[in-house]
């Protein structure tokens, strides 16, 4: 639930960003919610001192985020960088040891067919390791009489990656998912 909680505060801060002052029901359309779902959301909040109220005349209110709600906002995107971090490492090091598998097997190169969301990482790999990485178009073509770990990118059609892998490249995210 706290997580729910979390988002429905972002979604709400942005929507202070835009319309400072939005009322209840400005925050309840733009959020999604009926008005009396946004009215108890709002009470909890200010009882959790995510959001304090103020009057601005007899019928309106005005809602701000306190310091509690944007350090609550701000450890939600530590903890999302925590994890993309994680993932990118583990990425990293299950791409590295593709290569190095490939180098042990005494391949001279790799050769990336087609493109690649961490053609980066296939790089720093190489470079890493000390072998040539090759990059061509996804094209189902002949990858027979070279001595190359051929790797089909994730972003080629699955067409083109099924040619390319009954040909005898290897996909490239089962390959790594199949290391983490």
């Amino acid at each position: 639930m706290m997580n729910n909680d979390v988002i429905t505060l972002q979604n709400i801060a942005q929507v202070l960003e835009t319309t400072p002052n939005a009322s209840q029901r400005t925050l309840a359309e733009q959020v999604g919610m009926s008005v009396g779902l946004m009215n108890a959301v709002l009470k909890r909040f200010v009882e959790r001192g995510w959001i304090m109220l103020s009057n601005v005349n007899k019928r309106k209110l005005s809602y701000a985020l306190t310091a509690a709600g944007v350090a609550e906002l701000a450890e939600r995107g530590r903890a999302f960088a925590r994890r993309t971090f994680q993932i990118a490492h583990d990425y990293n090091k299950a791409v590295r040891d593709l290569v190095e598998s490939a180098k042990t097997q005494g391949k001279s190169k790799i050769v990336l067919l087609g493109e690649s969301y961490i053609t980066f990482l296939l790089e720093y790999a190489c470079t890493s390791a000390g072998i040539a990485l090759e990059k061509r178009e996804a094209a189902a073509q002949s990858i027979t009489g070279e001595n190359a770990l051929f790797i089909a990118g994730e972003l080629s059609g699955k067409d083109d990656t099924d040619a390319l892998c009954n040909l005898g490249a290897i996909n490239l995210l089962d390959a790594v998912q199949r290391r983490m």
